[in-house]
């Protein structure tokens, strides 16, 4: 009975993956945080099957850390300026990404948001 319980929990559960796409609200610098309204995609944009990161910033390709087809999900990837940039995403949808500056001083952005899975 267990195992028919968990077969039919397995079948109804979601599969997560690309591509998503996520709406950015929060932005921290520092200890100054404000609002932005900003989207980010993952998606896979060639036929190879690679991903990358859609942003305000620019497309870039990513790598996924994380099993794919789960959740909580993590992408790795380094944006222009070699700005490297790690998104996670939980699986109530929300998201937290970090964007590692060392194109001067170094210091490190945070940005809040919710992922959907397209």
């Amino acid at each position: 009975m267990i195992r028919a319980a968990l077969a039919t929990c397995l079948l109804v559960t979601p599969a997560w993956a690309e591509p998503f796409t996520c709406e950015m609200t929060v932005i921290c610098q520092n200890l100054d945080c404000h609002a932005v309204d900003d989207t980010y995609q993952i998606i896979a944009a060639d036929h190879a099957g690679d991903l990358f990161m859609i942003s305000p910033a620019g497309d870039h390709p990513v790598t996924r850390l994380t099993r794919p087809g789960a959740l909580p999900a993590a992408y790795a990837g380094a944006g222009e300026a070699a700005l490297g940039e790690l998104i996670t995403i939980l699986p109530d949808g929300r998201a937290l990404l970090s964007i590692h500056g060392h194109d001067g001083p170094a210091r490190t952005t945070t940005i809040f948001g919710t992922c959907l899975a397209q």
